[in-house]
């Protein structure tokens, strides 16, 4: 059984490779001090199971590697007291520091079978449909994006509409992002370039989390990455990629998924009102109802549907002549 441990201390470190290597059939290929590092680690040598501190949890970026880690069928552990450890996602289980020996090893095994359960399924293989030409599909995401945007995307396939995703997430996790989601669509997911022309059976992502991604406003459409300031808060802001789509808008389908905050809200409230077919992730599969919300209490969000529906939402959206 092999373990990542991921902790800032070195001393640390070295306290748990200490724990666990007395334990018969327990190896520890590497000891890292930083997310970055953990996740690549992660990616490319496939460990059993990754134990972090308590303060590495505690970083924005975590939520999303804790969702990658679990759609790789990693388990997950943070060590940390209870009373710091935040909301931690679903597939990520607690430990006290002090905890013995016994409780670790057992941990170890509760996490491994918990993604081994969680692993992303096949989807069906999308059937054939007639776009219109013009077309452009718009998803915004954050907290929880991830797993929300693998049901999205395994519902597209090659002559699926092009598309733009804006995830919130840490720039050094947006490449191994882009991989991950690549491997779930009929699609070729792909990082965003600059001047780019955007074609069917293409999906779209922000590179890195330095620059917005957007549309140039002429008549064919084209990628425009913006170094301009962070939109409440964020960049990739969702709003940055919305509002950048107003002069498409009567071609445009655009979905609001779960996340902290109101970042697309306001955006999405005015694709519609520019003639945008809009849909939001209801609050019974949301893992933070927030964007989602104030995008339907702005008006910004023409039907609401479960994460399941969305992705045939807005493919019906862009097919010729028919409606969500």
């Amino acid at each position: 059984m092999q373990i990542l441990i991921a902790h800032e201390s070195a001393a640390e470190r070295g306290r748990i490779s200490n724990r666990l290597s007395r334990h018969p059939g327990v190896s520890i290929p590497r000891a890292v001090p930083d997310l970055t590092q953990t996740y690549d680690f992660a990616e490319h040598q496939q460990p059993d199971c990754v134990i972090l501190s308590g303060g590495l949890a505690a970083h924005p970026e975590f939520e999303l590697l804790a969702s990658l880690l679990s759609l790789l069928g990693i388990g997950c552990i943070v060590l940390a007291p209870g009373p710091a450890a935040r909301n931690l996602p679903a597939t990520v289980l607690l430990l006290r520091p002090d905890g013995l020996d016994n409780d670790l090893i057992n941990t170890i095994a509760d996490a491994r079978s918990r993604c081994k359960q969680r692993a992303p399924s096949e989807q069906p293989a999308p059937r054939a449909r007639q776009f219109g030409p013009e077309r452009l599909i718009l998803i915004g995401a954050s907290t929880g994006g991830v797993d929300a945007l693998l049901q999205i995307i395994g519902h597209f396939g090659e002559d699926c509409p092009p598309t733009l995703v804006v995830q919130h997430t840490g720039g050094s996790f947006a490449q191994s992002l882009i991989r991950l989601l690549n491997g779930a669509t009929g699609a070729t997911v792909l990082s965003a370039t600059h001047g780019a022309r955007l074609a069917p059976g293409h999906i779209y992502m922000a590179p890195d989390d330095r620059r917005h991604l957007q549309l140039a406003p002429g008549r064919t459409p084209q990628i425009v990455l913006s170094n301009d300031p962070p939109i409440t808060g964020h960049r990739p802001s969702v709003d940055a990629l919305f509002f950048s789509a107003l002069p498409h808008a009567p071609n445009v389908a655009a979905a609001i998924l779960t996340g902290m905050g109101r970042d697309g809200a306001e955006g999405i409230k005015a694709l519609r009102s520019a003639g945008a077919r809009t849909a939001g992730q209801d609050e019974a599969t949301s893992v933070v109802y927030g964007m989602p919300r104030v995008a339907k209490q702005l008006g910004g969000v023409e039907k609401q549907f479960p994460i399941q529906k969305i992705g045939p939402a807005l493919l019906r959206a862009s097919e010729v002549r028919t409606h969500v």
